[in-house]
């Protein structure tokens, strides 16, 4: 799904670091491989926002079908199938209120916080609600025993959804598969099913409410041990 030219192929937000060699491990499997392929793309989509050509690009790139951490026949990969192929059957001449849409619910989930479901894990974690809390702390700390760190914190602080995601992906890369399960359990899956809830229900566009509980199931798919 990620050829030279996909859209996907945009700065990243995250880097690596230099690691102890205890935390190095074996190469990754190619299922490895693919699920971090698969955790990449998701953490792409949750980064910034999206305009209809280029969800349309990542459907005829084998989106979501190829996703390897589920299947097909998935309900969250049906339902994201379905809302992409009513946006290509969109006419053209509707393209431009469809984006303005699309815009103004990434705005309301990630930017403006109008769906009242933050991507980031303090506001969800904390007695508060309060964003740069001992959540991003715990994170970044993770991130960099395990040779990762968050390029754009100030703006993008290190527990939001997309960060939590890319260091799953980046733990898989490196053969350490429990390190992303662990990860997961103690992280993403403390949250992640409140937001995407919420989301699935207050979205105002199929996309973003699919996208929601697409990431859920792929999150509890990598959770679970391998057969």
């Amino acid at each position: 799904m990620n050829a030279p030219g996909h859209p996907m192929n945009a700065a990243p937000t995250v880097a690596p670091v230099a690691m102890p060699l205890a935390r190095r491990a074996r190469a990754a499997t190619p299922a490895e491989q693919l699920a971090a392929q698969d955790l990449r793309a998701l953490a792409w989509l949750h980064a910034a926002e999206r305009d209809s050509a280029t969800w349309l690009a990542l459907h005829r790139n084998g989106f979501p079908q190829g996703l390897a951490l589920l299947t097909a026949a998935d309900d969250a990969v049906v339902a994201m199938d379905a809302a992409l192929t009513a946006l290509g059957h969109t006419p053209a001449s509707e393209r431009r209120q469809l984006d303005a849409e699309l815009a103004a619910d990434y705005a309301g989930i990630y930017l403006t916080h109008a769906l009242r479901a933050s991507p980031y894990e303090s506001v969800w974690l904390d007695d508060d609600n309060l964003m740069l809390q001992a959540p991003t702390f715990d994170v970044r700390t993770i991130y960099r025993q395990h040779g990762m760190v968050v390029i754009d914190w100030r703006t993008m602080p290190d527990d939001h959804l997309s960060h939590e995601l890319a260091f799953c992906a980046h733990a898989l890369a490196l053969g350490q598969p429990e390190a992303a399960r662990q990860f997961a359990s103690e992280h993403l899956l403390r949250w992640l099913p409140r937001f995407a809830e919420r989301v699935h229900r207050r979205a105002g566009t199929l996309l973003y409410a699919a996208l929601a509980m697409l990431t859920l199931h792929a999150v509890q798919a990598l959770h679970r041990p391998a057969a």
